[in-house]
């Protein structure tokens, strides 16, 4: 088998941007990813053995009996490596040497809600999540002055503030600016839409029912100036919604508490996994959907693989001999070494247009698929095509191959 170095100017390096875009559906606390429901296996109903809504790390278990899951493992040794989430005094205490230490799958991750109370300060325990965001926030002023933790715009160590969870496997390294969509429908009507139309993560209401519109606009801080409902923190995965006025005048539940209360841009995503406690119900009247594009790098590495001409014209497909003549398939031996015989003629599979009529002779191969190895001459990727290709000794081709990493 012959083996050919890349030069160069054969290898190329990458990076590819992505931007996929993903859409949550929430409704009657349930919550739809990509509209997206369950979807029946053949052994189980569910074939990702994740809830709806949710995404399973990367696609194990898909339609497995759940007697017959997979699960990462690991023997314990001298190295004193273990699986996340078994602690150093378990590693210590439970296992002994050559004990298996077993995980679980499949892993998975969804959108989640925490809403805060005003007032909430450096000594309530869910308000420090909003702290921890302080440096952050202000980080982004220079971007858009909502952003600011304190300002003429707001206090938000003192504002009522609602948290959107994006992991960050739905979006990759950041969300793309300009593509964060909020709907708010209240029994089956839109009443408003706010969007990140200016590209720098300011929320602003631009569509809803004209009493949400008249809300939005006796909120703006001035008559010029938009109604602002929220920011995003794009690297960061979270969406921070401020947007306190009224979107309708009817009251609901939306799961604060038993008190029924107008739907506002702070009860945007009721019932999307929220944390912490929830004292009332949700009211399936209310339904909410996010929309928005990530942003994925992609590494991928191109190879350029060269079949020149008068090369790669042997094989080692056994047809490739013509072995009609017995003696000479006989191998040659001696007292030191043994050898087939270099005498044995090729097979001509050459064509003919021509009814019992043998072309003439002619080195030609086909080229199915390309192997790449490493330094080590260990074969690291096949590349296959998928019509075999004619190689003459007149001949010469170049293969693009492309590989993400």
């Amino acid at each position: 088998m012959p083996y050919y170095k890349f030069n160069k100017n054969d290898i190329f390096h990458n990076t590819v941007e992505t931007k996929p875009a993903v859409k949550f559906d929430i409704n009657d606390s349930k919550v739809y990813l990509n509209n997206l429901n369950t979807q029946s296996g053949a052994f189980i109903d569910n074939i990702n053995h994740v809830p709806v809504g949710h995404l399973n790390l990367y696609e194990l278990n898909v339609d497995r009996p759940s007697d017959q899951l997979i699960f990462p493992f690991i023997e314990k040794g001298s190295s004193l490596t273990t699986i996340v989430g078994v602690t150093g005094s378990d590693f210590i205490n439970d296992f002994e040497y050559t004990d298996q230490i077993t995980g679980s799958y499949p892993l998975s991750a969804s959108l989640s809600r925490e809403r805060f109370a005003t007032n909430h300060g450096i000594t309530d325990t869910t308000g420090s999540h909003v702290l921890a965001l302080q440096n952050t926030l202000d980080y982004y002023t220079s971007v858009s002055p909502h952003y600011a933790y304190s300002s003429s715009l707001g206090d938000k160590s003192l504002q009522e503030i609602t948290l959107l969870y994006v992991p960050s496997i739905f979006y990759g390294s950041s969300l793309d600016p300009g593509s964060v969509d909020l709907k708010f429908f209240f029994s089956g009507t839109l009443v408003a839409r706010a969007q990140d139309i200016h590209h720098n993560g300011e929320l602003v209401q631009t569509d809803g029912t004209e009493y949400a519109q008249t809300q939005a606009a006796t909120a703006a801080p001035s008559p010029d100036a938009p109604a602002v409902a929220g920011v995003v923190l794009y690297d960061e995965g979270v969406i921070l919604l401020t947007g306190s006025w009224n979107l309708s005048p009817v009251t609901d539940n939306f799961g604060d508490g038993s008190t029924k209360e107008n739907p506002n841009w702070i009860t945007f995503g009721a019932g999307a996994h929220d944390i912490g406690d929830i004292a009332g119900t949700v009211t399936p009247s209310a339904s909410f959907s996010l929309n928005f594009n990530g942003v994925k790098n992609i590494e991928t590495i191109t190879m350029f693989a060269h079949a020149d001409k008068n090369k790669l014209n042997y094989s080692t497909n056994k047809t490739f001999v013509n072995y009609a003549s017995a003696s000479a398939n006989l191998p040659v031996t001696g007292t030191n070494f043994y050898s087939e015989n270099d005498q044995v003629p090729l097979a001509n599979t050459v064509s003919s247009s021509f009814y019992n009529y043998e072309e003439k002779f002619k080195h030609q191969t086909f080229i199915n698929k390309i192997g790449i190895y490493d330094e080590k001459k260990n074969l690291i990727a096949v590349a296959n095509l998928a019509t075999p290709i004619k190689k003459t000794a007149e001949r010469d081709f170049t293969f693009k191959l492309k590989l993400d990493i």
